[in-house]
Protein backbone atom coordinates (compact mmCIF):
# COMPACT_ATOMS: atom_id res chain seq x y z
CA UNK A 1 0.00 0.00 0.00
CA UNK A 2 1.19 3.76 -0.79
CA UNK A 3 0.10 5.82 1.62
CA UNK A 4 0.38 9.91 0.49
CA UNK A 5 -1.00 11.81 3.46
CA UNK A 6 -4.48 11.94 3.11
CA UNK A 7 -4.76 9.46 0.48
CA UNK A 8 -3.53 5.43 0.12
CA UNK A 9 -3.52 3.32 -2.83
CA UNK A 10 -3.44 -0.28 -3.07
CA UNK A 11 -3.83 -3.42 -5.44
CA UNK A 12 -5.76 -6.43 -4.91
CA UNK A 13 -6.22 -9.64 -6.04
CA UNK A 14 -10.25 -10.29 -5.67
CA UNK A 15 -10.80 -13.97 -5.48
CA UNK A 16 -14.38 -13.36 -5.05
CA UNK A 17 -14.80 -13.28 -9.13
CA UNK A 18 -13.45 -15.50 -11.67
CA UNK A 19 -13.19 -14.99 -15.42
CA UNK A 20 -13.86 -17.58 -18.00
CA UNK A 21 -10.08 -18.31 -17.71
CA UNK A 22 -10.58 -19.45 -14.03
CA UNK A 23 -8.39 -15.88 -13.48
CA UNK A 24 -9.20 -13.35 -10.95
CA UNK A 25 -9.63 -9.54 -11.08
CA UNK A 26 -7.12 -7.25 -10.33
CA UNK A 27 -8.26 -3.98 -8.92
CA UNK A 28 -6.81 -0.73 -7.97
CA UNK A 29 -8.44 0.96 -4.37
CA UNK A 30 -8.18 4.18 -3.73
CA UNK A 31 -9.12 5.38 -0.03
CA UNK A 32 -8.87 9.29 0.19
CA UNK A 33 -10.78 11.10 3.50
CA UNK A 34 -12.03 7.49 4.62
CA UNK A 35 -14.06 6.86 1.28
CA UNK A 36 -12.96 3.86 -0.37
CA UNK A 37 -13.50 3.13 -4.23
CA UNK A 38 -11.82 0.35 -6.37
CA UNK A 39 -11.14 0.77 -10.02
CA UNK A 40 -10.78 -2.15 -12.22
CA UNK A 41 -7.89 -2.97 -14.07
CA UNK A 42 -8.66 -4.85 -16.70
CA UNK A 43 -5.93 -7.31 -15.85
CA UNK A 44 -6.11 -10.76 -14.29
CA UNK A 45 -3.83 -13.21 -12.42
CA UNK A 46 -4.26 -16.80 -10.34
CA UNK A 47 -4.16 -17.18 -6.58
CA UNK A 48 -0.35 -18.80 -7.27
CA UNK A 49 0.59 -15.73 -9.40
CA UNK A 50 -0.21 -12.52 -6.76
CA UNK A 51 2.04 -11.46 -3.96
CA UNK A 52 -0.02 -9.71 -1.53
CA UNK A 53 3.05 -8.27 0.30
CA UNK A 54 4.40 -6.88 -2.82
CA UNK A 55 0.79 -5.93 -4.24
CA UNK A 56 2.38 -7.30 -7.76
CA UNK A 57 2.56 -10.95 -10.02
CA UNK A 58 5.65 -13.35 -8.94
CA UNK A 59 8.03 -12.28 -12.16
CA UNK A 60 7.92 -16.16 -13.13
CA UNK A 61 8.47 -14.83 -16.89
CA UNK A 62 8.12 -12.11 -19.35
CA UNK A 63 4.22 -11.94 -20.07
CA UNK A 64 4.03 -11.78 -15.67
CA UNK A 65 6.54 -8.66 -15.84
CA UNK A 66 4.31 -7.15 -18.67
CA UNK A 67 1.29 -7.18 -16.22
CA UNK A 68 3.32 -5.63 -13.59
CA UNK A 69 4.46 -3.27 -15.90
CA UNK A 70 0.82 -2.27 -16.52
CA UNK A 71 0.43 -2.29 -12.74
CA UNK A 72 2.90 0.26 -12.35
CA UNK A 73 1.55 2.50 -14.72
CA UNK A 74 -1.30 2.88 -13.04
CA UNK A 75 -0.17 3.42 -9.96
CA UNK A 76 2.17 6.26 -11.81
CA UNK A 77 -0.58 7.65 -13.12
CA UNK A 78 -2.39 8.06 -10.18
CA UNK A 79 -0.04 9.33 -7.75
CA UNK A 80 0.43 12.34 -10.45
CA UNK A 81 -3.19 12.50 -10.62
CA UNK A 82 -3.62 12.98 -7.16
CA UNK A 83 -0.34 16.07 -6.96
CA UNK A 84 -2.00 17.69 -9.96
CA UNK A 85 -5.43 18.05 -8.51
CA UNK A 86 -4.13 18.84 -4.74
CA UNK A 87 -1.95 21.73 -6.18
CA UNK A 88 -4.33 23.29 -8.48
CA UNK A 89 -5.71 24.39 -5.19
CA UNK A 90 -9.74 23.62 -6.36
CA UNK A 91 -11.61 21.27 -3.54
CA UNK A 92 -12.34 17.49 -4.89
CA UNK A 93 -14.07 14.76 -4.51
CA UNK A 94 -13.17 10.74 -4.71
CA UNK A 95 -15.33 10.29 -7.15
CA UNK A 96 -13.66 13.55 -9.36
CA UNK A 97 -10.30 11.45 -8.47
CA UNK A 98 -11.41 8.37 -9.41
CA UNK A 99 -12.75 9.90 -13.22
CA UNK A 100 -9.57 11.67 -13.52
CA UNK A 101 -7.44 8.59 -12.66
CA UNK A 102 -9.68 6.38 -14.94
CA UNK A 103 -9.05 9.02 -17.78
CA UNK A 104 -12.72 9.87 -18.39
CA UNK A 105 -12.11 12.87 -19.78
CA UNK A 106 -8.62 12.14 -21.25
CA UNK A 107 -6.94 10.26 -24.56
CA UNK A 108 -6.90 6.80 -23.39
CA UNK A 109 -2.98 5.68 -22.58
CA UNK A 110 -3.82 1.76 -22.92
CA UNK A 111 -3.76 0.84 -26.20
CA UNK A 112 -7.30 -1.22 -26.89
CA UNK A 113 -8.98 1.93 -24.89
CA UNK A 114 -7.37 4.05 -27.35
CA UNK A 115 -8.51 2.14 -30.55
CA UNK A 116 -12.10 1.57 -29.47
CA UNK A 117 -12.13 5.12 -29.30
CA UNK A 118 -10.60 5.75 -32.09
CA UNK A 119 -13.33 3.12 -33.57
CA UNK A 120 -16.10 5.34 -32.65
CA UNK A 121 -14.36 8.68 -34.32
CA UNK A 122 -13.91 6.51 -37.52
CA UNK A 123 -17.22 5.24 -37.52
CA UNK A 124 -18.96 8.72 -37.71
CA UNK A 125 -16.48 9.18 -40.48
CA UNK A 126 -18.22 6.70 -42.63
CA UNK A 127 -19.66 7.91 -45.82
CA UNK A 128 -18.11 11.10 -45.12
CA UNK A 129 -14.41 10.45 -45.98
CA UNK A 130 -14.10 7.25 -45.12
CA UNK A 131 -15.53 4.22 -47.05
CA UNK A 132 -17.54 1.51 -45.04
CA UNK A 133 -14.42 -0.99 -46.69
CA UNK A 134 -11.78 1.46 -44.16
CA UNK A 135 -14.30 0.82 -41.23
CA UNK A 136 -14.46 -3.01 -41.81
CA UNK A 137 -10.56 -3.40 -42.08
CA UNK A 138 -10.06 -1.03 -38.53
CA UNK A 139 -12.40 -3.42 -36.80
CA UNK A 140 -10.39 -6.21 -38.29
CA UNK A 141 -7.38 -4.86 -37.13
CA UNK A 142 -8.34 -3.75 -33.76
CA UNK A 143 -9.54 -7.65 -33.38
CA UNK A 144 -5.81 -9.02 -34.42
CA UNK A 145 -4.24 -6.60 -32.27
CA UNK A 146 -6.90 -7.53 -29.00
CA UNK A 147 -6.14 -11.29 -30.27
CA UNK A 148 -2.41 -10.34 -30.62
CA UNK A 149 -2.23 -9.15 -26.98
CA UNK A 150 -3.91 -12.36 -25.21
CA UNK A 151 -2.04 -14.66 -27.45
CA UNK A 152 1.28 -13.17 -26.95
CA UNK A 153 1.40 -11.27 -23.70
CA UNK A 154 -1.33 -13.16 -21.99
CA UNK A 155 -3.48 -9.13 -20.95
CA UNK A 156 -6.75 -7.67 -22.30
CA UNK A 157 -4.93 -4.27 -22.35
CA UNK A 158 -1.49 -2.90 -23.01
CA UNK A 159 0.59 0.59 -22.16
CA UNK A 160 0.81 2.75 -25.50
CA UNK A 161 4.00 4.24 -23.77
CA UNK A 162 5.84 0.61 -24.34
CA UNK A 163 4.53 0.28 -28.25
CA UNK A 164 8.82 -0.01 -29.52
CA UNK A 165 10.31 -1.97 -32.38
CA UNK A 166 10.21 -5.42 -30.79
CA UNK A 167 7.03 -5.00 -30.04
CA UNK A 168 5.79 -3.89 -33.61
CA UNK A 169 8.09 -7.34 -34.36
CA UNK A 170 6.59 -9.58 -32.74
CA UNK A 171 3.20 -8.03 -34.20
CA UNK A 172 4.53 -8.87 -37.20
CA UNK A 173 5.45 -12.26 -36.42
CA UNK A 174 2.02 -12.87 -35.07
CA UNK A 175 0.39 -11.93 -38.49
CA UNK A 176 2.76 -14.16 -40.15
CA UNK A 177 2.62 -17.48 -38.15
CA UNK A 178 -0.49 -16.88 -35.85
CA UNK A 179 -2.53 -15.55 -37.99
CA UNK A 180 -0.97 -17.48 -41.19
CA UNK A 181 -1.44 -14.14 -43.62
CA UNK A 182 1.27 -13.43 -46.43
CA UNK A 183 4.07 -11.23 -45.99
CA UNK A 184 2.95 -8.52 -47.87
CA UNK A 185 -0.71 -8.65 -46.18
CA UNK A 186 1.33 -8.72 -42.96
CA UNK A 187 3.50 -5.48 -43.98
CA UNK A 188 -0.51 -4.14 -44.76
CA UNK A 189 -1.87 -4.71 -41.29
CA UNK A 190 1.17 -3.07 -39.66
CA UNK A 191 1.46 -0.02 -41.94
CA UNK A 192 -1.85 -0.02 -41.20
CA UNK A 193 -2.13 -0.09 -37.48
CA UNK A 194 0.68 2.93 -37.78
CA UNK A 195 -1.82 4.89 -39.55
CA UNK A 196 -4.30 3.90 -36.58
CA UNK A 197 -1.95 5.20 -33.95
CA UNK A 198 -0.36 8.32 -35.48
CA UNK A 199 -2.31 10.70 -33.49
CA UNK A 200 -0.93 9.28 -30.31
CA UNK A 201 3.09 9.48 -32.14
CA UNK A 202 2.03 13.16 -32.78
CA UNK A 203 0.87 13.62 -29.44
CA UNK A 204 4.11 12.32 -27.94
CA UNK A 205 2.23 9.52 -26.09
CA UNK A 206 4.28 6.87 -27.97
CA UNK A 207 7.87 8.43 -27.66
CA UNK A 208 10.79 7.72 -30.65
CA UNK A 209 8.08 6.61 -33.66
CA UNK A 210 8.97 3.07 -33.56
CA UNK A 211 8.02 2.31 -36.72
CA UNK A 212 10.51 4.79 -38.18
CA UNK A 213 13.05 2.14 -36.93
CA UNK A 214 11.31 -1.04 -38.08
CA UNK A 215 12.29 -2.39 -41.73
CA UNK A 216 9.45 -4.20 -43.20
CA UNK A 217 9.05 -4.06 -47.28
CA UNK A 218 6.56 -5.29 -49.61
CA UNK A 219 7.94 -7.77 -51.84
CA UNK A 220 7.26 -8.18 -55.43
CA UNK A 221 4.43 -11.05 -56.05
CA UNK A 222 3.43 -11.74 -59.79
CA UNK A 223 -0.01 -10.98 -60.22
CA UNK A 224 -1.50 -13.91 -62.48
CA UNK A 225 -3.99 -13.36 -65.18
CA UNK A 226 -6.30 -14.93 -67.97
CA UNK A 227 -4.89 -15.03 -71.42
CA UNK A 228 -7.33 -15.01 -74.51
CA UNK A 229 -6.62 -18.85 -74.80
CA UNK A 230 -7.85 -18.98 -71.57
CA UNK A 231 -10.97 -16.98 -72.32
CA UNK A 232 -12.10 -18.90 -74.40
CA UNK A 233 -11.67 -22.51 -72.95
CA UNK A 234 -13.47 -20.54 -69.92
CA UNK A 235 -16.40 -19.74 -72.55
CA UNK A 236 -16.16 -23.25 -74.23
CA UNK A 237 -15.99 -25.27 -71.53
CA UNK A 238 -19.95 -26.95 -71.07
CA UNK A 239 -21.29 -26.60 -67.22
CA UNK A 240 -24.06 -26.56 -65.28
CA UNK A 241 -26.82 -24.42 -64.44
CA UNK A 242 -25.42 -23.13 -61.52
CA UNK A 243 -22.15 -23.43 -62.70
CA UNK A 244 -22.62 -21.28 -65.58
CA UNK A 245 -24.13 -18.62 -63.62
CA UNK A 246 -20.79 -18.20 -61.74
CA UNK A 247 -18.97 -18.11 -64.95
CA UNK A 248 -20.74 -15.71 -66.56
CA UNK A 249 -20.29 -13.17 -63.29
CA UNK A 250 -16.59 -14.62 -63.60
CA UNK A 251 -16.45 -13.48 -67.15
CA UNK A 252 -18.34 -9.89 -66.79
CA UNK A 253 -15.82 -9.15 -64.31
CA UNK A 254 -12.94 -10.08 -66.78
CA UNK A 255 -14.60 -7.28 -69.75
CA UNK A 256 -14.88 -4.61 -67.35
CA UNK A 257 -12.59 -4.79 -64.12
CA UNK A 258 -15.14 -4.41 -61.44
CA UNK A 259 -14.27 -6.37 -58.01
CA UNK A 260 -16.22 -8.91 -56.91
CA UNK A 261 -17.84 -6.48 -54.27
CA UNK A 262 -18.97 -4.02 -57.06
CA UNK A 263 -20.55 -6.75 -59.28
CA UNK A 264 -22.53 -7.86 -56.05
CA UNK A 265 -23.70 -4.00 -55.47
CA UNK A 266 -24.01 -3.73 -59.32
CA UNK A 267 -27.78 -2.13 -60.50
CA UNK A 268 -29.41 -0.36 -63.28
CA UNK A 269 -29.06 2.75 -61.94
CA UNK A 270 -24.77 2.38 -62.47
CA UNK A 271 -25.62 1.95 -65.74
CA UNK A 272 -25.53 5.10 -67.98
CA UNK A 273 -26.51 5.64 -71.80
CA UNK A 274 -24.96 8.81 -73.50
CA UNK A 275 -26.17 10.99 -76.61
CA UNK A 276 -24.43 8.33 -78.93
CA UNK A 277 -26.20 5.23 -77.88
CA UNK A 278 -23.28 3.98 -75.74
CA UNK A 279 -23.32 2.34 -72.84
CA UNK A 280 -21.51 2.52 -69.80
CA UNK A 281 -20.74 1.27 -66.00
CA UNK A 282 -20.19 5.05 -63.91
CA UNK A 283 -20.44 3.56 -60.23
CA UNK A 284 -17.79 4.23 -57.26
CA UNK A 285 -15.48 1.67 -56.26
CA UNK A 286 -16.94 -0.04 -52.83
CA UNK A 287 -12.87 -0.17 -51.59
CA UNK A 288 -12.14 3.27 -52.05
CA UNK A 289 -14.44 5.52 -53.30
CA UNK A 290 -12.73 6.40 -56.44
CA UNK A 291 -15.20 6.63 -59.45
CA UNK A 292 -15.26 4.01 -62.13
CA UNK A 293 -16.01 4.96 -65.58
CA UNK A 294 -16.07 1.53 -67.88
CA UNK A 295 -17.89 1.53 -71.37
CA UNK A 296 -18.92 -1.64 -71.64
CA UNK A 297 -17.75 -3.78 -74.25
CA UNK A 298 -20.80 -5.83 -76.78
CA UNK A 299 -19.45 -9.64 -74.30
CA UNK A 300 -20.35 -7.89 -71.15
CA UNK A 301 -23.99 -6.25 -72.48
CA UNK A 302 -25.00 -10.02 -74.14
CA UNK A 303 -24.05 -11.93 -70.44
CA UNK A 304 -26.39 -9.15 -68.88
CA UNK A 305 -28.60 -9.71 -71.54
CA UNK A 306 -29.09 -13.54 -70.31
CA UNK A 307 -30.11 -12.22 -66.58
CA UNK A 308 -33.21 -10.16 -68.13
CA UNK A 309 -36.57 -10.59 -67.95
CA UNK A 310 -36.83 -7.85 -70.63
CA UNK A 311 -35.65 -6.56 -73.89
CA UNK A 312 -33.25 -4.30 -72.08
CA UNK A 313 -29.96 -5.59 -70.60
CA UNK A 314 -29.95 -3.57 -68.05
CA UNK A 315 -33.18 -4.98 -65.88
CA UNK A 316 -30.67 -8.09 -65.34
CA UNK A 317 -31.29 -9.84 -62.24
CA UNK A 318 -28.46 -12.01 -61.06
CA UNK A 319 -27.87 -13.91 -57.70
CA UNK A 320 -24.05 -13.19 -56.80
CA UNK A 321 -22.80 -15.78 -54.09
CA UNK A 322 -20.43 -14.97 -51.17
CA UNK A 323 -16.98 -14.03 -52.09
CA UNK A 324 -15.76 -17.80 -50.67
CA UNK A 325 -18.27 -19.61 -52.66
CA UNK A 326 -17.72 -17.79 -55.50
CA UNK A 327 -14.26 -18.91 -55.44
CA UNK A 328 -15.03 -22.44 -54.61
CA UNK A 329 -16.80 -22.83 -57.65
CA UNK A 330 -14.79 -21.31 -59.71
CA UNK A 331 -11.95 -23.51 -58.84
CA UNK A 332 -13.86 -26.42 -59.80
CA UNK A 333 -14.51 -24.60 -63.08
CA UNK A 334 -10.99 -23.83 -64.06
CA UNK A 335 -10.51 -27.45 -63.55
CA UNK A 336 -13.20 -28.49 -65.85
CA UNK A 337 -11.92 -26.23 -68.46
CA UNK A 338 -8.42 -27.28 -68.10
CA UNK A 339 -7.20 -23.83 -67.37
CA UNK A 340 -3.79 -23.85 -65.30
CA UNK A 341 -4.18 -20.57 -63.32
CA UNK A 342 -6.23 -21.26 -60.62
CA UNK A 343 -9.40 -18.88 -60.68
CA UNK A 344 -10.40 -16.60 -57.95
CA UNK A 345 -12.67 -13.77 -58.56
CA UNK A 346 -9.96 -10.88 -58.07
CA UNK A 347 -8.36 -12.71 -61.49
CA UNK A 348 -11.08 -11.38 -63.32
CA UNK A 349 -9.85 -7.84 -62.60
CA UNK A 350 -5.90 -9.00 -63.35
CA UNK A 351 -7.44 -9.97 -66.31
CA UNK A 352 -9.07 -6.84 -67.38
CA UNK A 353 -6.13 -4.73 -66.99
CA UNK A 354 -3.62 -7.05 -69.10
CA UNK A 355 -5.36 -9.19 -71.38
CA UNK A 356 -8.68 -6.93 -72.33
CA UNK A 357 -7.71 -3.83 -72.20
CA UNK A 358 -3.44 -3.33 -71.74
CA UNK A 359 -2.49 -5.63 -74.24
CA UNK A 360 -4.43 -4.25 -76.87
CA UNK A 361 -3.11 -0.66 -76.82
CA UNK A 362 -5.98 0.81 -74.20
CA UNK A 363 -3.31 3.39 -72.71
CA UNK A 364 -1.98 3.28 -69.03
CA UNK A 365 -4.28 5.99 -67.65
CA UNK A 366 -7.70 5.05 -69.62
CA UNK A 367 -7.15 1.79 -67.75
CA UNK A 368 -6.23 3.60 -64.65
CA UNK A 369 -9.67 5.53 -64.45
CA UNK A 370 -11.71 2.47 -65.53
CA UNK A 371 -10.12 0.58 -62.44
CA UNK A 372 -10.63 3.10 -60.10
CA UNK A 373 -7.37 3.76 -59.31
CA UNK A 374 -6.68 6.77 -56.98
CA UNK A 375 -2.94 7.19 -59.20
CA UNK A 376 -1.65 5.97 -62.14
CA UNK A 377 1.07 4.39 -59.85
CA UNK A 378 -1.81 1.47 -58.99
CA UNK A 379 -1.51 0.89 -62.69
CA UNK A 380 1.41 0.31 -63.52
CA UNK A 381 2.20 -2.72 -62.10
CA UNK A 382 -0.03 -4.20 -64.79
CA UNK A 383 2.12 -2.60 -68.01
CA UNK A 384 5.29 -4.41 -66.00
CA UNK A 385 3.71 -7.82 -65.97
CA UNK A 386 2.17 -7.41 -69.92
CA UNK A 387 5.95 -6.57 -70.67
CA UNK A 388 7.45 -9.09 -68.30
CA UNK A 389 5.27 -11.46 -71.18
CA UNK A 390 6.22 -10.13 -73.88
CA UNK A 391 9.78 -10.88 -72.89
CA UNK A 392 9.11 -14.13 -71.50
CA UNK A 393 7.24 -15.38 -74.96
CA UNK A 394 10.04 -14.06 -77.25
CA UNK A 395 12.53 -16.54 -75.61
CA UNK A 396 10.72 -19.07 -76.65
CA UNK A 397 11.69 -18.52 -80.37
CA UNK A 398 15.33 -17.30 -79.90
CA UNK A 399 16.80 -20.19 -81.20
CA UNK A 400 14.97 -20.22 -84.40
CA UNK A 401 16.65 -17.16 -85.54
CA UNK A 402 20.06 -17.39 -85.13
Amino acid sequence: MLALLDIRFSFLCRTTYKNKDGKHAIVFRVIYRDERRDIFTGLFCSKDEWNSKLQRLNRLNKTLGAVNDNLDLIERKAIDVFERMKYSGNQFTIDELVSKIKGDDEKPQLLMDYLEEEKVRIKKRVGVDITPATYDKYKRSASHVQHFLETEFKVKNYPLVRIDVPFLEKYFQYLRGTRGVSHNVAVKYVTFFRTILMPALREGIIKDNPFKQLKLRQKTVHKGFLTKEDLQLLIDVELSHELDRIRNIFLFSCYTGLAYTDVKQLSRLHIIKDDEESFYIRKPRQKTGQESIIPLLPAAMNILKKYSLTDDFRDFKWRVSSNQKMNQRLKVIGEKACITQQLHMHLARHTFATTVTLSNGVPLETVSRMLGHASLKQTQHYAKIIASKVKEDMSRIKGLFQ
